[in-house]
């Protein structure tokens, strides 16, 4: 399983922070991998939410369709999606601090059938994947450029 965990520590307040990333239309603008972010059913703020997702992954453009299937506000939301190859979890925790809030951004890729023989190669491109979202989850929370 491909997996990729970056924690940022956001000069936002938590219920800012919170808002911003639990709604999914705001992913193209951290992640410079995300073409475009739909919501396509419900509420941004609820279980059952749906996003059509483009992406770009290994040189080619990929549709996904994104659900949140679990949110606490302001604490933890929790996103799956995946293809006929893998399935997709992203979790994304908050925890208040005195100067802000700490994000921690944890996503898993698990392949699946025969998939599963390239997950060496599909974790060394997911970590450039997620180093390129990290940075871009710093500056769209204004992270202290140290980080």
């Amino acid at each position: 399983m491909a997996t990729y965990t970056a924690t940022v520590i956001s000069s936002k307040p938590i219920d800012e922070a919170f808002t911003y990333l639990a709604d999914f239309r705001t992913a193209p603008e951290w992640d410079e991998n995300t073409v475009s972010s739909d919501l396509t059913k419900g509420d941004p703020f609820s279980t059952g939410a749906t996003y059509k997702v483009v992406t770009e992954f290994g040189g080619r453009e990929l549709t996904l369709e994104y659900e949140t299937v679990e949110i606490q506000r302001p604490d933890r939301v929790v996103l799956t999606s995946g293809t006929g190859m893998a399935g997709i979890t992203d979790t994304m925790t908050f925890e208040a601090t005195a100067t802000g809030t700490e994000v921690t951004y944890d996503a898993n890729v698990a392949p699946k059938g025969l998939v599963k023989v390239i997950d060496p190669v599909l974790t060394l491109i997911f970590k450039r994947v997620g180093d390129n979202a990290a940075k871009g989850l710093r500056e769209a929370l204004g992270a202290d450029k140290s980080q």
